[in-house]
């Protein structure tokens, strides 16, 4: 019995570390060779521990390789968002589209930013809502916070009764329905005022 244990262990060492090494081999090569997704990997695990500097140089170093990557542009786009930096992100997400015209989240992230900014003379309310349109159009229309997107582009028009209509579908969402900046905003567009108030 303990000699057929030992078989089997041996047997699982000789077919097992040979695949760990050669991943760990692979995953040198990665780093060596410049693969742009190698350092999209690194760029979103940076993202996730709040590390938003060291995510942008990764995304940076992941477009440099591949300046055909939609989605490095994208996140790169939504890190840029956080930081407050919304001329990049709009130039971001604006390329993310033209790369690639079926990322929906980028058309939903530049719609938000060009409907909510504080910066005014960044908002665009016409341009937010045929973007916001776009994405729920990607999104079989089944995104919730697409359609708070949606909601908010039209009220930056002044469309209150659309506003209205497209927040209190968001609504319906149980995620969204506990989100008080979510209550907020119908509130908001029930009083016939946009997100953020001017």
């Amino acid at each position: 019995m303990r000699n057929s244990v030992r078989q089997s262990m041996m047997l699982i060492s000789i077919i097992i570390f040979p695949i760990l090494f050669s991943y760990a081999c692979a995953q040198q090569g990665q780093t060596e060779s410049g693969d742009a997704e190698f350092y999209f990997n690194r760029g979103v695990a940076s993202y996730e521990k709040g590390q938003y500097d060291q995510a942008i140089s990764e995304f940076t170093k992941a477009i440099e390789i591949d300046p055909k990557d939609a989605e490095a542009y994208k996140d790169r786009g939504d890190t840029y968002e956080l930081k407050g930096q919304y001329d990049r992100a709009i130039s971001d997400y604006n390329k993310a589209i033209e790369i690639d015209p079926k990322v929906a989240l980028a058309y939903n992230n530049l719609a938000w930013i060009l409907a909510t900014v504080k910066t005014s003379s960044l908002r665009n309310g016409k341009k937010a809502v045929e973007l916001a349109l776009k994405a729920c159009e990607l999104s079989n229309w089944e995104d919730p916070d697409y359609l708070d997107t949606l909601a908010a582009a039209y009220a930056r028009v002044g469309d209150f009764n659309n506003a209205v209509k497209w927040q209190a579908k968001a609504l319906e969402s149980p995620e969204l329905a506990k989100n008080t900046e979510a209550q907020q905003r119908f509130k908001f567009y029930k009083e016939r005022k946009p997100w953020p108030a001017d």
